[in-house]
């Protein structure tokens, strides 16, 4: 097992097989105040940048506090060997504590290191990353945590700046509560397909509508830190799991959820709505999320089943948090002719899947929107241009899903069967977002989407109304139809 190594005064590096304390050991004896973690995969270049506004940032925001940066990293492996995160972490560190004021030199402490072997397990993932953090920070005093993705490009210290002021604002409205701080930002009409109709619906049936916990970029309390040492981490939480397992288990266990206003995420956009590995591994912690505490208590049924108002969280809107509307820009991810190659031919491979969740009616629906779809391919044609997954039909087939999984505890088949057909609603959902600026065939959307965005005068309408408001009114919607679920659970056991 290995320690980390200093390379520098408050400079640490970090090996394979890390010993489980000696991490948080260091940074108890450090005395940090508030640990910032950063896990990352490939993010060299960004990870300079995101450190040095970071530690620049938070000498003047925390001032008198001392914070740790912990850069946990997926690229180094025994595989590998690919130590260029790390090594990117650990010089702008070096540069950076170097060019602070001499008082507040003592104040930053940077750690960049891998995760694999941590506790004896070699899982790659963000999870993975986070769990190290998770553990090795309850063996400090610190108060605060802040995790943000490395492949941020955002303004890290005004970030810095919020976060302050909510936690602040926390110790006085909510004294000795733990509180949970997410993000609420624009990000790009082609991104966060999972938030949008898989997480954000889901976290209603806990009884909070919570989208942004998947984000990322979170706030935890030391209470809410300890949530994390003490549940359950499986092979999908481990792998990218972890920001939708979290977001359930502070709404089971009523911590503070704030969600504050940043703007956009500037971020390297992904293209999860793939049918890849990712979107079934973060699908399926939500539905393990969700049978777990309809076991534990039958919380999720009884809401079901009752007349009650959706809980909300804490809102800091703009003007609270002092960041205005920032346009997510282009993005180049977005390839037609891949997504709809992509619905056709994996159809096959999901079928089974789907054929054990949806109802018999549901199901044929679903076989006749492909085989429109396969026959308007094979003609050229640009109608359907994917599968006329509706936002009524989304709704239908999550609660067909939910119903099945309470009822029969098969998440395997579920997960699988969703990872196809959400993939099918969001591209339906960026249809009408194509619409919206004049991209209605084939032809027209190969011609934009090298450069998606829309028109830098409207982007802040269209994104509050065309993107935002859609998407929360539809988790409304699905949150007062819940009691469908219920009528599901009763079809299958009879």
């Amino acid at each position: 097992m290995s320690t980390p190594v200093q390379i520098e005064k408050n400079i640490y590096q970090g090996e394979l097989n890390p010993e489980t304390g000696s991490l948080g050991g260091l940074l108890k004896e450090f005395g940090a105040d508030i640990i910032i973690g950063h896990p990352t995969y490939e993010c060299a270049e960004n990870i300079k940048s995101q450190l040095k506004i970071g530690i620049e940032g938070a000498v003047d925001v925390f001032e008198g506090k001392k914070v740790a940066f912990v850069v946990t990293d997926g690229t180094y492996s025994e595989k590998s060997g690919a130590k260029g995160d790390i090594e990117a972490a650990l010089e702008t560190g070096k540069n950076t504590i170097a060019g602070l004021p001499d008082d507040k030199k003592d104040n930053v402490l940077v750690f960049a290191g891998p995760y694999e072997g941590y506790g004896g397990d070699a899982t790659p993932g963000k999870g993975s990353a986070l769990k190290m953090i998770f553990e090795e920070f309850m063996k400090t005093d610190a108060q605060t945590l802040i995790l943000l993705d490395g492949d941020l490009r955002n303004d890290i210290k005004e970030w810095q700046g919020v976060y302050k002021r909510v936690i602040e604002s926390h110790e006085q409205e909510f004294p000795g509560k733990n509180y949970f701080i997410t993000a609420r930002y624009a990000r790009h009409f082609v991104d966060a397909s999972l938030t949008r109709n898989v997480v954000g619906p889901l976290t209603t049936l806990m009884g909070k509508y919570v989208p942004g916990g998947i984000s990322g970029d979170i706030v935890l309390s030391r209470g809410a830190v300890e949530l994390e040492t003490i549940t359950e981490w499986n092979y999908a939480r481990r792998r990218y799991g972890t920001d939708i397992s979290t977001t359930f288990d502070n709404i089971a266990h009523d911590t503070v959820i704030y969600e504050v206003y940043l703007g956009a995420k500037l971020h390297d956009v992904t293209d999860d709505a793939k049918l890849s590995v990712m979107p079934g591994e973060v699908i399926g912690a939500a539905l393990e999320r969700l049978l777990y505490y309809e076991k534990k208590d039958g919380r999720v049924s009884k809401l079901m089943g009752e007349d009650k108002p959706l809980d909300t969280v804490v809102p800091w809107g703009p003007d609270k948090t002092g960041i205005s509307f920032i346009d997510p820009g282009e993005t180049d991810v977005f390839n037609i002719e891949a997504k709809r190659a992509s619905l056709l031919e994996k159809f096959n491979d999901f079928l089974p899947f789907i054929e054990k969740v949806l109802r018999p009616e549901t199901l044929q629906i679903v076989k006749d929107n492909y085989a429109k779809l396969s026959e308007a391919a094979k003609a050229g044609q640009d109608d359907p241009l994917f599968m006329n997954i509706s936002e009524k039909d989304w709704i239908d087939i999550l609660y067909e899903a939910v119903g099945y999984i309470i009822a029969t505890e098969d998440l395997d088949n579920a997960k699988k069967a969703l990872n196809y057909l959400y993939t099918a609603a969001f591209l339906e959902f960026c249809k009408l977002k194509l619409y919206e600026l004049g991209l209605k065939t084939v032809e027209q959307i190969e011609g934009g989407q090298s450069t998606l965005g829309v028109d830098a005068a409207k982007a802040e309408q269209f994104y509050n109304e065309q993107v935002d408001d859609v998407v929360k009114n539809m988790a409304m919607d699905f949150y007062n139809g819940r009691a469908a679920i219920l009528d599901r659970i009763k079809e299958l056991k009879g």
